[in-house]
C-alpha cells in the first residue's frame, strides 16, 4: 500500500483509505502508521474511528475531534488536504474538510425495510467516490454515498436490488 500511495503522491492522484475494522488499528497499528501518510481521504464508522482514536492515543471519543485529529496527521501531498469522514448508522455522517466539521444527516427508512446492514459502509465509501472523481462538491459525494448506503441495506447480503 505503501508503493501505491507513494505512486499517488507523484502523480497527484488521489488515495483513500478505509478503517474498515475496530480491530485493525489494535492489531495493524505500524501498517497503518505507514499508510496514513499517504491518505488523501479516511473512511471509517463511529466504532472504527473511536478504536482508532483509543490505539493512536487521540484521547478523545469526539467524533468531530477525532476526525480533526486525524485529518491534522503527517501527509505526505501536501497538494489535497486530507478529508475524514465518519459514519455513524442511523446519526449523522461527521465530515471534515479544510478546516471544518460538518454533519449530514442520514436518509430516512422505516425499520422494517432494514434488511441487512452488512455492506452499507463500503456502499456508501463507493458511492461517495463515484461522485469524487467527477469533481462533485462534498455535499454531493455524501449524498450518494448516503444512497447508496441507504439501498444496499435494504437487500440480503453486498447485491443491487432489482432494477424497476
Amino acid at each position: 500500500m505503501v508503493a501505491i500511495g507513494e505512486h499517488a503522491v507523484a502523480s497527484n492522484k488521489c488515495f483513500s483509505m478505509n478503517l474498515s475494522a475496530p480491530f485493525l488499528s489494535q492489531f495493524f497499528k505500524e501498517p497503518m502508521k505507514q499508510v496514513l501518510p499517504y491518505c488523501d481521504i479516511v473512511f471509517g464508522n463511529e466504532d472504527e474511528a473511536r478504536a482508532f482514536a483509543k490505539d493512536f492515543e487521540l484521547n478523545t471519543d469526539d467524533l468531530a475531534e477525532i476526525a480533526k485529529k486525524v485529518a491534522a496527521m503527517p501527509k505526505k501531498n501536501l497538494k489535497r488536504n486530507r478529508i475524514v469522514i465518519f459514519t455513524q448508522g442511523a446519526d449523522p455522517a461527521v465530515v471534515y474538510m479544510d478546516g471544518d466539521v460538518k454533519k449530514y444527516p442520514v436518509l430516512p427508512i422505516l425499520p422494517e425495510d432494514i434488511v441487512d446492514t452488512n455492506g452499507a459502509g463500503d456502499a456508501f465509501v463507493g458511492g461517495f467516490l463515484a461522485e469524487y472523481v467527477k469533481n462533485s462538491d462534498i455535499k454531493t459525494c455524501v449524498m450518494n454515498g448516503m444512497h447508496a448506503a441507504h439501498m444496499i441495506i435494504q437487500v440480503s447480503g453486498c447485491s443491487l436490488p432489482e432494477r424497476q
